[in-house]
């Protein structure tokens, strides 16, 4: 596996290796036992993942869409 597929498989399928096809999730292993580069890129995603999950998910205020409605009809 290139790193280049590997980095594509990292974003349609995240970190977990688990959830990813079972075709690529043995290639990628072997790439990560070769390979620095996707050894690391795959920590920053995990850590990224980690990050984004540990803090509370924050709520758009109710009048969102509005808002965004009115600015589109203002710049027509």
């Amino acid at each position: 596996m290139a790193i280049e597929e590997f980095d594509a498989l990292l974003d349609q399928h995240g970190p977990d290796l688990e959830t990813w096809p079972l075709a690529e999730q043995g290639q990628a292993r072997e790439l990560l036992k070769m390979s620095s580069v996707a050894r690391t890129r795959l920590k920053e995603e995990q850590a990224l993942s980690a990050m984004l999950s540990a803090g509370p998910a924050s709520k758009a205020p109710s009048d969102l869409a509005a808002r965004i409605v009115k600015k589109a009809r203002e710049s027509n």
